[in-house]
């Protein structure tokens, strides 16, 4: 044999270096001259290698332990010979010196293992069909120490090489041209009749060893090995394809494996991961059974598209998905089916791809699959020649609406929002009345296209916040009760176009979702109440209440915005806060007038929460002017659904909105009474025709800072009400008891502090002081003081509120002689203030004659109309002395009756008729005509779920309207909830 070599610089390692120097001494293959010449170019020799004999040029025999390493891990570590396959790579050469011969240690690898199918495509670890011939090439990095051998098995461990190997005339032209080297050009070469080993048995060998024994062939540009198998005679299965060295380099990296399977499906066939989704979600698709490197045409027509609407989005871009499109078969521009061109994977064996459902329509959808290589205008001209299908059902997607939810106020800003079924992305809202449904104008931009389109996010959440649904359609601006919808945007988008209005039918085939909203009216109230259940409008009083302990009730008074103390502002205070509720109103106007008609006006914004507040709005008019003290009256005012002032006009002014009604207000002159400007403010708003203006109105005195003393008496008795009243007399205090000093104030608590004192009596330095700075809008504040070691006698005590005081005398007496229930005891006490007005409304007398008679100052205010008889809660036989009928008319009513005292259900009324504190529920159904309750007190607010007017109102006997209800039973000023329309 003569080899042909080529001699590398030692600097490269000696990679390429012919091992057996320039004679034929060294043979990869079976049989041949096993001699490495060691030389300065250092040939390579591989970790493992046995019977390897070093020689020099000259043919003498070089000891191993005489090469020592002179590179790297290597450096003064000598040769073993056989070289142990954990041998340190690198460079060795006699005695250790880099100029002198050596060889160079590297590892033996199998770099690559390729199968390559019919289609010249890699099919390594994929599936094959049964009838292919494969073409097998390796890379080894160990061409000159061994050729490799082939080895395969069957998944019994059978090893059936010899039975599989093939001749070269079964390779494809595309196999063919995969052959590099000397096999490229004698593709003959691949043909393996398998040869005899040294102790091996039979090797199927290619390599340098086996070109040598081909007369003429170069080995020097020997780049891979090749064999050529047929498995077709082999039953489907997993086969394992192993190549390595012949000899001693077969362990470790100098082997490589692959595993193919072998399959029987004569056909492609398609399967889908579902049978059923929910339109929106991906469903992965396969095509199983075919080649690896075959392409697939799979198709779904456009009757099982939404409004047959061709999209190839339906083939979503991934996987083995290599090209996608749509056809028109008719040239009728209105295409016919979407397609995506699918290949098989070289890897898998598998064409993956998937369906996004969206642009389906809810039906039995399907998905059909075409023979391999076809193209899509072959797929076209029949479009029933199918190699297989899969059914997939798609059901239609869920929404939800949860914002705004049953009621919506005219003119307020809401969030829009729900929930909808994976993969839907966008949303669109509409809203119908009795005819079509409209789309809301949801970004308020005024015009109706995708913009107005909700996203949904990843949670499957849509939202768009603070949207004025009263702007965004004009439908929702008018009080009444309609349907608000939500509809996929796909359902109502075609060739990019939004459907302005689609037909109940339209609507109802698309994926969507409605609910009822009812639309009232904007409101006005008191943050205590629910203003738009109750509020009162135009020129009422706020609600009186009867005890003035119960601080709570008047802060829960829906009208009450103006906060007083004892229904007054103190001119030492000088300021009033405001504050209320008004959903669906950007602002309100604030308007105090005084006894000579001079006006105080503040703009006032209302927030997110739909309340409006401010703080400390100064009872001075625009031109610095205070107001005068007396009677002052408060209103609000706001705006309706049609956000103009009155009936759009105002006397002088260009515009109508709130700046230019604060305008006018503050442009009238002087010599005005109080209610001239009342009525001429009333006259532009609420009284206009056709106006929906609100106002709230309020009346209090603005009067000179004012604290008294009404009660004291021990600490166990103070508090309890004499008929609906505070007690209001100085009761003697046994020496040990803790006693209550209450009171009556018109400051302000977070400004002022009120202290009591004991100025004098026996033993007055024994009383302690006390303080206090809470009190609620009666004005009633309250402290305790003990008499514990004090001598019986007559004290005088203090109280200050930092301008004004009241002093008022008591009794100490000794313990065991005070009051007892029943006792008769005869007081005497004499009250005054150091500050009195001209109408002397802070000048207080109180005198306790026998029988504990009181006779209580007035402040100003005529409180007689709101005073209950305590007598009048209470009769003989101890009921409740009350009694209110709700009778129903042509339709079911859900209600509830409040009242400030007790309630009780009467004989007539069901078990689902309830009471919750002072609050009657009842619902009266088709088989239920009429509720009857008992109560004491007066009612204080009447509403329902309805029309109220559908109803009638029988209180003590006599039918009472709704809209009186609350006034017929005196001292309550609240207003029934103005009636939903529609219900």
């Amino acid at each position: 044999m003569v080899l042909s070599m080529v001699a590398m610089s030692g600097a490269v390692l000696g990679a390429d270096v012919q091992r057996g120097g320039n004679q034929p001494t060294f043979n990869p293959g079976v049989g041949g001259p096993n001699d490495v010449v060691v030389s300065e170019q250092k040939p390579v020799v591989f970790q493992g290698e046995d019977n390897v004999d070093f020689v020099t040029e000259n043919g003498e025999q070089v000891n191993p332990a005489n090469l020592i390493g002179v590179s790297g891990n290597a450096e003064g570590i000598p040769l073993e010979s056989p070289i142990p396959e954990d041998q340190e790579l690198g460079q060795y050469a006699i005695d250790g010196r880099a100029a002198n011969i050596g060889v160079t240690v590297q590892t033996p690898r199998v770099t690559d293992l390729e199968v390559f199918n019919t289609r010249g495509v890699d099919v390594e670890g994929s599936t094959v069909q049964e009838d292919e011939t494969l073409l097998i090439s390796a890379e080894w990095n160990f061409q000159r120490a061994e050729d490799l051998s082939l080895e395969v098995t069957d998944e019994d461990g059978n090893e059936i090489t010899g039975d599989v190997l093939t001749q070269v005339d079964d390779l494809s032209e595309q196999q063919r041209q995969r052959l590099q080297g000397p096999y490229a050009g004698n593709p003959e070469l691949v043909e393996n009749p398998g040869q005899r080993g040294t102790e091996t048995g039979i090797e199927y060998l290619q390599g340098l060893g086996q070109l040598n024994e081909t007369e003429g062939q170069p080995t020097e540009d020997l780049e891979a090995a090749y064999w050529a198998i047929d498995l077709s005679d082999q039953d489907a299965g997993d086969y394992t394809i192993t190549v390595e060295g012949w000899d001693e380099l077969d362990s470790g990296a100098a082997t490589r494996s692959t595993v193919i399977s072998v399959t029987g499906d004569d056909n492609p066939v398609l399967d889908l991961d579902n049978d059923e989704a929910t339109r929106g979600q991906n469903v992965k698709y396969t095509v199983r059974g075919s080649t690896a490197g075959a392409t697939h045409i799979v198709t779904i027509e456009d009757t099982d598209f939404r409004n047959n609407q061709v999209d190839e989005r339906v083939f979503r871009d991934v996987e083995d998905v290599i090209d996608r499109g749509s056809f028109d078969t008719n040239d009728d521009g209105r295409d016919d089916f979407a397609w995506a061109q699918v290949e098989i994977d070289d890897d898998t064996g598998l064409g993956v791809g998937q369906l996004d459902t969206t642009y389906l329509d809810d039906t039995s959808v399907d998905v059909n699959l075409y023979d391999a290589d076809q193209n899509v205008s072959e797929v076209a001209a029949d479009l029933g020649d199918t190699e297989d299908d899969f059914s997939l059902d798609v059901r239609e997607g869920v929404l939800n609406i949860d914002s705004p939810a049953g009621t919506y106020i005219a003119g307020q800003e809401v969030d829009v929002r729900g929930t909808a079924a994976p993969g839907v992305d966008d949303v669109a809202v509409y809203v119908r009345d009795q005819g079509d449904w409209e789309l809301v104008d949801i970004n308020e931009d005024g015009e109706l296209s995708q913009s107005d389109f909700i996203s949904v996010d990843a949670d499957g959440e849509w939202e768009e916040r603070d949207v004025r649904l009263s702007q965004a359609n004009d439908i929702l601006s008018i009080p009444g009760r309609y349907r608000l919808g939500v509809v996929e945007a796909v359902d109502v988008t075609q060739n990019g176009e939004v459907a302005e209005t689609l037909t109940t039918s339209e609507f109802s085939s698309a994926t969507s979702e409605q609910s009822s909203i009812i639309v009232t009216e904007p409101t006005l109230g008191g943050t205590g109440g629910n203003s738009s259940l109750a509020a009162a409008f135009g020129d009422a009083p706020p609600m009186t209440f009867q005890n003035q302990q119960q601080n709570d009730t008047q802060e829960r008074n829906p009208t009450y915005v103006f906060r007083t103390y004892n229904e007054q502002i103190a001119v030492e205070d000088g300021t009033v806060e405001v504050t209320g509720v008004a959903p669906g109103l950007d602002e309100v106007l604030v308007v105090m007038i005084d006894s000579r008609g001079r006006t105080v006006t503040e703009t006032v914004s209302v927030d997110d929460n739909d309340i409006f507040e401010e703080d400390d709005i100064e009872l001075v008019t625009r031109d610095g002017r205070q107001l005068n003290e007396g009677q002052i009256r408060g209103m609000v005012i706001g705006l309706g659904r049609d956000a103009v002032v009155g009936d759009g006009v105002l006397p002088g002014v260009d515009d109508a909105d709130i700046a230019s009604l604060e305008s006018w207000i503050t442009s009238f002159g002087a010599g005005l009474t109080q209610e001239q400007v009342t009525e001429r403010i009333t006259d532009e708003t609420t009284d206009e025709a056709g106006s929906d203006d609100l106002i709230l109105t309020q009346n209090f005195r603005y009067a000179d800072a004012a604290t008294s003393v009404t009660a004291i008496a021990p600490q166990n008795q103070a508090g309890q009400p004499t008929g609906t009243a505070f007690r209001t007399d100085v009761t003697p205090i046994e020496v040990g008891q803790t006693m209550t000093i209450q009171g009556v104030t018109n400051r302000r608590p977070d400004d002022n502090t009120i202290t009591v004192e004991v100025i004098d009596g026996p033993s007055a330095a024994e009383f302690d002081s006390a303080a206090t700075d809470e009190w609620g809008r009666t004005g009633v504040w309250s402290v305790n003081l003990t008499a514990e070691n004090v001598e019986p006698g007559t004290y005088t005590l203090e109280v200050d509120d930092g301008d004004n005081t009241d002093i008022v005398q008591f009794e100490v007496v000794p313990e065991g002689e005070g009051q007892q229930d029943g006792a008769q005891n005869e007081t005497t006490t004499t009250t005054t203030t150091t500050n009195e007005t001209e109408a002397g409304g802070n000048e207080t007398t109180t005198t306790t004659a026998e029988g504990n008679e009181t006779g209580a100052a007035e402040n100003g205010d005529d409180d007689a109309g709101n005073e209950t008889d305590a007598a009048a809660n209470q009769t003989d036989e101890g009921q409740l002395p009350n009694t209110l009928e709700v009778q129903r008319g042509d339709n079911p009513l859900n209600y509830s009756v409040s009242v400030n005292g007790n309630i009780e259900p009467g004989d007539d009324t069901e078990s689902s008729d309830t009471v919750e504190g002072q609050t009657a529920t009842g619902q009266l159904g088709v088989n239920d005509q009429s509720d009857t309750w008992r109560f004491a007190g007066q009612i204080s607010d009447v509403s329902a779920e309805g029309d109220l007017s559908n109803a009638t109102f029988v209180l003590n006997g006599e039918e009472v309207s709704p809209q009186e209800l609350v006034n017929a039973t005196e001292g309550n000023s609240s207003a029934v909830a103005p009636p939903a329309v529609g219900a």
